[in-house]
C-alpha cells in the first residue's frame, strides 16, 4: 500500500513544528502533498486561528487550486500566490508582507532551479521566503534535492525532513527516442492502431506548436499566458482540462508549463512523450498522469541526450562558472576589463541600483551559480560512470526500470525480424544474393558495412534476434553445368530451448 503525506505528517507531527522552522516533503506526485496542504495543515491551523500562504510556480497551477479551495470553502485560511508575483513585488520596491502567515507552503519548489535557466528572478522569491524566518516555511516537490542541498550547504539553515520513496509503477515500458520526427511516427501509430490519448511535453513552443498544426484534427495546445504563442491557445479547454482532469482530444502538446501541480485522471492517457532537456522537469512532466485503478499503465518515451551533447552543455555551463568564479574574486572593474562587453554573465551576474540612483553595483545569482555547477557534477558524472548510452542507463535507474528501448532502433529490428522470417530457409550462393541481408542487418565499422558471416551472427545475437546465418556446401545447375558453392549461406530460425 503506498504511503501518503497525510499519514506520515499528522496534526501531532505539525505540533512539534515552531515557527522559523523550514520543513522540507520529499514525495513524489500523487502522495497527497497538496492534499496534506488543503486538508491537514488547513484543519491544523484553522483550529490556532493561523493563516497559511500557499504558492505555486504556474497559472495552471493556481487556477487549478483556486478552484479547488474555493469549491470547498478553503480561502479563508489559505491564500494562494505565484512566486512571479513575489518576484515582480520586490523588483518594483512593492511592499511583499509575508509577516501574516504562520506557514508559507513552496509547492513544486524545484522551480527555483529548474527555471533559473530562463526566468532570471528566482532567487528573489525563495530568499524572501527563506527570510520570513517568523513562519514555518513548508518546501513541496518531488524534484526537490537540489534546492534542498542549497539551502542545507549553501545557506547552512537546518532543514526537517519528510521522505516518501517513489514509486514509478506506472509506467509499463520506458523508450528514448533520437530525432524529433519519430514523435510523428509514434503519434501516427497510435491514431491508427489504438484509441490510446497521449501528452507530448516540448521545450520548444515553436516545435510544440508546429505538432498541433500536423495533428490539428486531434489535438489541443497549450503553452505559458506570457509566451506570444499562447494567441493560438484555446483558452476554454485549457480551462475545462485544468477543471475535469482529463482532455477530450487524444493528444495534448503543451511547453513545460503543464510540467507540475496538473493532474491528469484518464484511463485513456497511456502515452508521455518528453522532448525536455532539465531531468527534473521531465520527471514532472511524466508525473502529470495519474493512476485511475490499480492496474493503470503508461509508455513513457523520452528524447535521448547523447554523451557528446552532454559534453556540449558541461563546457557552456563550464565557462559560465568560471566567469563567475573570476567575479568573485576580482573587483568590479577587474571583471569588466577580463570579459568586456560581454553577453554571456548578464543572466547569473546582473546590475543593482544603491542608493544614488545614477550608480549601480553588479551581484552574482548565487542560486543560478550553483545549479550551474551542479548540472556540471551531474553531466560529468553520467558520462563517466554510465559509459556508452549514459543518460539512458541514469534515465532508466531514475524511474527504476530494468530494461528500456530506443525506439528508432525498435523499429529498425521489427522490419528486420519480418524480413529474417519471410527469408528462413533461403540459399545465398554468393555477394549478390547475401546484398539485401547485410544491408539489412546494417553492421559499420569507419562508415562501412560489413560482411563476414561471423560478423553479422555476432550482430544478431547482441540484439537477441533468434536467426542465424549458417554456411553450407550446395551444388547447382548453372547454364546447363553442375557448380558447387562451398561456403553458400542460408537463414535459419533458432529453436526456443
Amino acid at each position: 500500500m503506498k504511503k501518503r503525506v497525510s499519514e506520515i505528517i499528522t496534526q501531532d507531527e505539525i505540533e512539534k513544528w515552531r515557527l522559523g522552522d523550514i520543513v522540507t516533503i520529499d514525495a513524489n506526485t500523487g502522495a497527497g502533498k497538496s492534499y496534506f496542504v488543503k486538508n491537514v495543515l488547513y484543519e491544523y491551523a484553522k483550529s490556532k486561528g493561523q493563516r497559511i500562504l500557499m504558492l505555486v510556480h504556474r497559472k495552471n497551477c493556481k487556477y487549478q487550486f483556486l478552484d479547488e479551495l474555493e469549491t470547498n470553502n478553503k480561502t479563508d485560511i489559505i491564500d494562494l500566490r505565484t512566486y512571479q508575483s513575489i518576484e515582480n513585488k520586490e523588483l518594483r520596491k512593492s511592499n511583499c508582507d509575508l509577516s501574516q502567515y504562520q506557514y508559507i507552503v513552496s509547492d513544486e519548489f524545484h522551480y527555483f532551479m529548474s527555471d533559473s535557466s530562463f526566468n532570471t528572478i528566482t532567487d528573489i522569491s525563495l530568499n524572501k521566503i527563506l527570510e520570513a524566518s517568523n513562519s514555518t516555511r513548508i518546501f513541496m516537490s518531488a524534484t526537490g534535492d537540489v534546492v534542498k542541498r542549497y539551502i542545507k550547504g549553501h545557506k547552512k539553515l537546518e532543514v526537517r525532513e519528510y521522505e516518501i520513496p517513489k514509486d514509478y509503477s506506472i509506467i509499463e515500458n520506458l523508450s528514448f527516442f533520437n530525432n524529433d520526427s519519430s514523435i510523428e511516427v509514434l503519434l501516427k501509430e497510435m491514431l491508427e492502431t489504438t484509441t490510446d490519448k497521449a501528452i507530448v511535453f516540448i521545450n520548444s513552443v515553436e516545435k510544440c506548436y508546429q505538432l498541433h498544426k500536423k495533428f490539428e484534427q486531434y489535438s489541443v495546445f497549450n503553452c505559458s499566458t506570457s509566451n506570444e504563442m499562447y494567441k493560438h491557445v484555446d483558452s476554454e479547454k485549457i480551462g475545462n482540462i485544468l477543471k475535469n482532469e482529463k482532455f477530450e482530444e487524444r493528444i495534448l502538446f503543451t511547453t513545460v508549463c503543464m510540467d507540475a501541480g496538473v493532474n491528469i485522471k484518464d484511463k485513456e492517457l497511456k502515452r508521455i512523450i518528453c522532448d525536455v532537456k532539465d531531468i527534473g522537469v521531465m520527471k514532472q512532466c511524466v508525473g502529470r498522469k495519474r493512476a485511475v485503478h490499480d492496474e493503470d499503465r503508461m509508455n513513457v518515451y523520452i528524447k535521448n541526450i547523447n554523451n557528446n551533447s552532454l559534453g556540449g552543455f558541461m563546457t557552456k555551463y563550464k565557462k559560465n562558472v568560471a566567469m563567475a568564479g573570476y567575479f568573485r574574486k576580482h573587483t568590479i572593474k577587474e571583471f569588466i576589463e577580463r570579459y568586456p562587453r560581454k553577453l554571456d554573465y548578464s543572466k547569473m551576474i546582473y546590475d543593482v541600483a544603491v542608493d544614488d540612483e545614477n550608480k549601480c553595483t553588479k551581484k552574482i545569482n548565487e542560486l543560478m551559480y550553483f545549479k550551474y555547477k551542479t548540472d556540471i557534477v551531474l553531466f560529468q558524472s553520467i558520462v563517466n560512470k554510465k559509459g556508452n548510452n549514459g543518460y539512458q542507463k541514469y534515465i532508466a535507474e531514475l524511474f527504476k526500470q530494468e530494461e528500456y528501448d530506443i525506439i528508432e532502433r525498435k523499429w529498425e529490428e521489427d522490419g528486420l525480424l519480418s524480413y529474417l522470417e519471410k527469408s528462413v530457409g533461403n540459399i545465398m550462393l554468393g555477394l549478390k544474393d547475401r546484398k539485401e541481408l547485410i544491408q539489412n542487418i546494417n553492421v559499420k565499422f569507419d562508415g562501412h558495412l560489413l560482411k563476414g558471416m561471423q560478423t553479422i551472427n555476432h550482430a544478431l545475437e547482441e540484439r537477441n534476434i533468434p536467426y542465424r546465418i549458417v554456411e553450407l556446401s550446395i551444388s547447382r545447375m548453372i547454364k546447363g553445368k553442375q557448380k558447387r558453392y562451398r561456403s553458400a549461406w542460408r537463414i535459419d530460425r533458432l529453436i526456443a530451448s
